[in-house]
């Protein structure tokens, strides 16, 4: 029977025009059509949780009788899976902030970067007001008991770190005994926070690097901080302890005539053995996943890097992961991964 993972288990914290809602993938769709969990401005009061538990079970009876709204058609977190509602939150997504320091070219703000160059940085930045008080709901979740002690804190963006209360949730969670943090980050700037979360064992890191020299790191990043991304990095490696057992996850998205060589993803490699990388992680632009259903070569250079990718990553002692979108590639075309 269909029903859908992300649903079963989530929260999202978007950014103030979309606000809190049950999927994580309202980001990509700017909201559109996607329920609020509520219309008002949460400002610490005490919120409904059994209320909450009710929707998000009507809207995964629509999945379940094939009624679903039409933002759920062909998504790929629809899927046979068995649904046990335990009325918890098993994931959140924290996600309510679009300042970035960089600006990514296959990013989705980047028509629009909300960083140093946007002419409006300043004003935009200074006169932030957070949509919601964020921390006071984490802790009414936790006072009620929904939130599962083994939650997976996904921290993302923007640029988290840029954040102005990143510290103090970072620190609230690891301070609280949660252990399964991860922070999507283009770790220029250093975190304390991120540093304390390592070494009690209870940060993973995501870092999007994106090329293997300083010259295609800027093209692909719009910003000249190289040097400074690598050197953060090795600080938080040197940081770890001997038990350490989540990711320090260097990540890379391939892009169409800018990093999609041999030598970028050689040299990254390389990077991430060298300042202390336990997991590489391999992405493709989204665009170029939509361009590769009508151009059947597209896939196949795909497929011939991400194998490059893996034997160097192999060849090199590190940890793999690759992203769906990549995944997708390989099972579209039949070929089994090496």
């Amino acid at each position: 029977m269909k029903t859908c993972n992300n649903l079963n288990t989530s929260i999202c914290f978007n950014y103030k025009n979309i606000g809190i809602t049950y999927c994580t993938l309202t980001n990509a769709t700017n909201g559109s059509g996607w329920p609020k969990i509520s219309d008002d401005v949460f400002d610490g009061q005490k919120i409904d949780w059994n209320k909450f538990f009710d929707e998000r079970a009507k809207e995964i009876e629509s999945i379940k009788n094939g009624t679903q709204r039409h933002e759920c058609q062909n998504c790929q977190q629809i899927s046979d899976v068995d649904f046990v509602d335990d009325r918890k939150i098993h994931y959140i997504l924290l996600s309510p902030w679009q300042i970035c320091n960089s600006n990514c070219i296959y990013c989705l703000g980047h028509a629009e970067p909300r960083n140093e160059k946007s002419p409006n940085y300043k004003e935009y930045y200074e006169e932030f007001e957070e949509p919601y008080d964020m921390l006071a709901i984490i802790k009414d979740m936790i006072a009620n008991d929904v939130l599962a002690k083994d939650a997976e804190i996904d921290f993302a963006g923007g640029e988290p770190t840029l954040y102005p209360k990143f510290d103090e949730i970072i620190n609230f969670f690891v301070e609280n005994g949660y252990k399964n943090i991860i922070i999507h980050t283009n770790n220029i700037q250093y975190s304390k926070a991120i540093e304390k979360g390592i070494k009690e064992n209870a940060i993973s890191l995501m870092i999007s690097i994106d090329a293997g020299t300083k010259k295609c790191h800027e093209k692909v990043k719009g910003v000249k901080s190289f040097d400074k991304v690598w050197k953060n990095f090795k600080k938080y490696s040197k940081s770890k302890k001997k038990d350490y057992s989540k990711r320090l996850c260097t990540k890379y998205v391939l892009v169409p005539g800018v990093n999609d060589t041999e030598k970028e993803l050689e040299e990254f490699i390389k990077q991430s053995k060298k300042n202390g990388a336990t997991q590489v992680a391999l992405n493709v632009y989204n665009q170029l996943l939509n361009n590769m259903n009508y151009e059947e070569h597209l896939m196949h250079r795909l497929i011939e890097l991400s194998n490059f990718w893996i034997e160097k990553a192999k060849k090199n002692n590190l940890n793999y992961m690759l992203f769906p979108n990549i995944e997708y590639v390989y099972n579209k075309l039949g070929v089994n991964r090496p």
